[in-house]
């Protein structure tokens, strides 16, 4: 698979233009990053006419804030939901599927910063719901606070292929999550069923040995604890969207996961969502964790850019 992308997930919003306008680097803009024309694809309001009513420079930053620890809920041994108490506004800009927030100890330095998806919103509360799964360095510092997080947010660019999610509707998706990547995939499987989608849903439960899913989600599920690497796993996806007439497939999970199903679903014409397992270290495009290269050596800004996948 080759990868194209040149749309940025923040253009036209409180945070354009950003470091990158100011660095002659934007994702979008071509005047903005060093032409001497304008041949963008954007239809918004001009990131360049902004930048310069802005006496060239970006819009503010997101800025790091305390965030009140509601509640704590430990599923097994290395998992736990955090329940957290952020500003309403904040809340409603995080119900997008594909939102993630930057999150640490309060008493660790800004390097401690690691990514986690939203797994849940409830606005009305000023609540939002994370699944953290303990296992390395970042992950253990968290692991016995109990009152406050420090948050960085909103960012939304977990997901791949987000327009093919809002613009499908009233059609017959399949979600396949593995692990933790149930967290994610449940802010899309809502994004779906509020457009009359029915979703079916394929669990892997790996390591973690959860479903979650069916916590949040009122959803049909196929296969609640399936092995998606073995030769049986993938011989029940198969048959699953030989017999299903899907429009629309969700993979959440890895890497080598989403590789591994390819070749087992490619082949039925359908729209793609993938959630974003690049590393994710500012989320603001500036150091270069994220980057990957397409067909061409040009390098992507993965933690901002919508990226399409092409055969």
């Amino acid at each position: 698979m080759n990868i194209e992308g040149d749309r940025c997930i923040d253009a036209g919003s409180d945070y354009c233009p950003c470091y990158l306008a100011e660095m002659n680097s934007c994702i979008t803009c071509s005047r903005l990053k060093g032409k001497e024309y304008c041949d963008c694809n954007w239809r918004g309001v001009c990131i360049y006419q902004e930048f310069h009513f802005l006496n060239q420079s970006k819009k503010n930053v997101r800025e790091s804030k305390e965030a009140r620890i509601v509640s704590r809920e430990f599923l097994g041994k290395n998992i736990i939901i955090f329940t957290l108490e952020v500003p309403h506004g904040l809340a409603r800009q995080l119900k997008q599927p594909g939102s993630y927030i930057f999150i640490r100890n309060k008493n660790l330095e800004s390097f401690f910063d690691m990514p986690i998806s939203i797994m849940d919103v409830e606005d009305f509360k000023n609540q939002i719901k994370i699944a953290v799964e303990i296992h390395g360095v970042k992950t253990q510092a968290i692991k016995g606070v109990d009152d406050s997080l420090i948050i960085r947010g909103p960012y939304w660019n977990g997901l791949f292929g987000l327009e093919n999610l809002k613009k499908t509707k009233k059609q017959k998706c399949l979600v396949i999550a593995r692990g933790i990547a149930q967290a994610p995939a449940i802010l899309t499987i809502r994004q779906l069923l509020h457009n009359e989608n029915t979703v079916d849903v394929i669990i892997d439960r790996a390591s973690t040995n959860i479903n979650i899913i069916s916590e949040y989600t009122n959803v049909n599920v196929l296969e609640d604890n399936i092995n998606l690497y073995n030769k049986e796993g993938k011989e029940k996806l198969s048959y699953f969207l030989s017999t299903g007439g899907y429009s629309l497939i969700f993979i959440g999970g890895s890497d080598y996961l989403q590789k591994n199903l390819f070749d087992t679903y490619n082949s039925y014409n359908l729209k793609v969502v993938l959630t974003n397992n690049n590393e994710l270290c500012c989320g603001e495009g500036i150091c270069g964790a994220c980057i990957v290269y397409d067909a061409d050596g040009i390098p992507i800004r993965s933690c901002k850019t919508q990226i399409d996948y092409k055969e």
